[in-house]
């Protein structure tokens, strides 16, 4: 199996249809798609199972051949050869259908595991989310406690100054009963 990538345009000159019916193709059997430096998109295919998947074309001849409502049609004598033959094809029939089931299972099982990684991340995302709930509440809580305390702060430095002033009228008082003469002075006076 050699996969090679192909512009719609070569692999369609390739397989004799049209640009068109390639990207067709690749949508319908979900072939891997790049674009390229030129910005044509390329497909990557294995030529071998292209080929073989596409149905026989009539050619011109073989059209003009058909029966006429006057004539019966002509039945080929079947022949050792062409029954090897055609047992032959349906060999390769039946190997195309084994390797189109294996396929089959590996997309169905890459897309489980898709899947899978999906609802892990999904879940990784709602984890991160609450624990992110949970920080954003503790910092709500934490600046409403520093709004708190800067206003017990203003609070404390306001009744700082009050005590200030209530002591130096205390100083005050005891310096004027320090310095004042006895009362027996006062007296004789």
């Amino acid at each position: 199996m050699a996969e090679e990538w192909f512009t719609y345009s070569e692999l369609g000159e390739r397989l004799d249809i049209s640009p068109e019916a390639v990207q067709q193709k690749a949508i319908r059997h979900r072939w891997p798609r790049r674009t390229a430096n030129n910005g044509k998109t390329q497909v990557r295919v294995d030529l071998q199972d292209v080929v073989a998947t596409l149905p026989q074309r009539r050619s011109k001849e073989s059209s003009d051949t058909r029966p006429t409502p006057d004539q019966p049609p002509v039945e080929p004598l079947l022949d050792a050869g062409a029954i090897e033959a055609l047992e032959s094809h349906i060999a390769t029939l039946k190997d195309m259908v084994a390797k189109a089931e294996a396929l089959a299972g590996q997309y169905r099982d890459r897309a489980d595991g898709e899947r899978q990684r999906a609802d892990a991340e999904r879940a990784r995302a709602d984890t991160e989310r609450v624990k992110a709930e949970a920080e954003r509440d503790r910092a709500d809580r934490l600046a409403a406690q520093i709004h708190e305390l800067i206003a017990e702060k203003t609070l404390a430095a306001e009744k700082g100054v009050e005590l200030a002033q209530r002591i130096e009228e205390l100083r005050a008082i005891v310096h004027r009963m320090v310095n004042r003469p006895p009362w027996w002075r006062r007296l004789v006076g």
